[in-house]
């Protein structure tokens, strides 16, 4: 009768992730589409363009990432409080998320006032530097709305209303793609930016995107027992330092991953032209297809939270398995197309057959990091749920910073154990280091559901 009832619930918590994430999917893809729109429009519009471009947005994805992950705490604390309907503790821990933004909002200000003196620290070339600085001084105009809607999302999303973020992300790409247009060609009487139009078309779509969201917010009825509006609450200290305790791990947790795909590319740059093109078509790709195990991370986040809110730890611990096991159904497919299709996905890119063949060959080790992606990446948001973020920031230290990048160097460009490898090398030590991680996490999830 027991595991009747285990694979009730199981079923149940597997359609509602599914349900969850199917939106946070395409908001993710959208996300990343926009950032692959500025790359081909500005390439388009020449060398010193796309490489200004490159370097800026580089930067800035390196701040957006951490300040995402800052506010992904709100998540499952939202989702926790929605799951004990303790509504009122929704709205405060919401507007304290908002306090702490515009805090947010004047560091990054901050920041960019020393654009050109960072700027110049990586650029020598006087229009590559142009092109760079000019995005940012775009950019800049667009923070306070990215800020404020990485915010209000989490909000949305702890309430279980995943479709707010997919609908705002989607209408923030398709004007990010006219607004490129028109400032980078200089349409519509404006004048023709180049590469720097970039940043200023991005800002204009974070403007947009934080409009729909704030629409939703203000308007459907998911979120009127948990309005925000309705009463201002002051700075709660408290509430504050519950926050940042959370938000920091997951914030530094994301710019650890980051960093460590970042300082391979740096890496491999000394290699022939044809494969380092090919290991960026194979991170790309696998990046992509990234969004999914990702979608169903942050479902898994937000389910758990819910559960352990409303006192049904059981349910939180099958959530976690169900979680595991539709991110498998999606890493199916995308290991499928990884090893079924290489040559097709790399002609996408490219009709250099150097570049494909080198891309094809990574794409095998790209296949082999999407099973280990299986059991790493709901780990993280189910320990997120958990509210368990430093100990999980410490094992992906130990998995990306200790074991990945290390044995990476060693494989891919020294001689210590055998012929250097290249890129090949440094995406098995991604395989290793990512399964060490998957391991890791899996197993402090197995142990915090089974003693909290």
């Amino acid at each position: 009768m027991a595991d009747e009832k285990t694979l009730t619930v199981f079923k149940l918590e597997f359609r509602q992730l599914l349900t969850l994430a199917i939106p946070v999917f395409f908001a993710e893809l959208s996300t990343a589409a926009t950032a692959f729109v500025d790359t081909v429009m500005a390439g388009r519009a020449g060398t010193h363009d796309l490489a200004g471009v490159a370097i800026s947005s580089s930067l800035w994805t390196g701040v957006a990432v951490f300040v995402i992950g800052l506010f992904l705490a709100i998540n499952p604390v939202v989702a926790q409080y929605a799951g004990a309907r303790r509504y009122h503790r929704v709205q405060r821990v919401v507007q304290q998320g908002l306090w702490l933004g515009v805090v947010v909002i004047g560091l990054i200000l901050l920041l960019f006032s020393q654009q050109q003196r960072i700027l110049a620290f990586f650029i020598e070339d006087s229009q590559v530097f142009a092109v760079a600085s000019g995005y940012l001084d775009g950019l800049i105009w667009g923070v306070p709305a990215f800020v404020l809607y990485t915010v209000l999302r989490p909000y949305s999303e702890g309430l279980s209303f995943t479709r707010a973020h997919m609908v705002s992300a989607v209408a923030g790409l398709l004007v990010n793609i006219p607004a490129n247009y028109i400032l980078i060609f200089g349409k519509l009487g404006f004048p023709a930016m180049g590469g720097a139009g970039c940043g200023w078309a991005t800002a204009v779509s974070m403007w947009v995107m934080l409009f729909v969201l704030l629409v939703y917010t203000f308007r459907h009825p998911v979120f009127a027992r948990a309005s925000i509006y309705r009463f201002r609450f002051p700075l709660h200290m408290p509430d504050m330092r519950r926050l940042l305790a959370l938000g920091i791990p997951i914030g530094f947790t994301i710019l650890v991953e980051a960093s460590v795909f970042a300082f391979i590319t740096l890496f491999l740059g000394g290699l022939d032209a044809y494969k380092i093109a090919g290991h960026q078509i194979a991170m790309n790709v696998a990046y992509l297809l990234f969004m999914l195990p990702l979608s169903v991370s942050i479902s898994a986040s937000i389910r758990v939270g819910f559960n352990l809110g409303s006192g049904q730890r059981e349910a939180a611990r099958i959530a976690g398995y169900a979680s595991v096991a539709l991110a498998a159904c999606f890493a199916l497919f995308n290991v499928t197309l990884l090893f079924g299709f290489p040559e097709f996905i790399a002609g996408l890119y490219t009709d250099d057959l150097m570049v494909m063949e080198q891309a094809a060959m990574l794409m095998f080790y790209a296949g082999l990091f999407q099973i280990a992606d299986v059991f790493a990446t709901p780990a993280q948001g189910i320990l997120r749920g958990y509210h368990d973020t430093r100990v999980a920031l410490v094992l992906n230290i130990l998995a990306y910073w200790v074991i990945a990048l290390p044995l990476g160097y060693t494989l891919g460009l020294t001689d210590w154990l055998g012929p250097a490898l290249e890129a090949r090398g440094f995406w098995i030590s991604l395989v290793i280091g990512l399964s060490a991680a998957a391991i890791l996490l899996i197993t402090r999830f197995l142990f915090i559901s089974r003693n909290r």
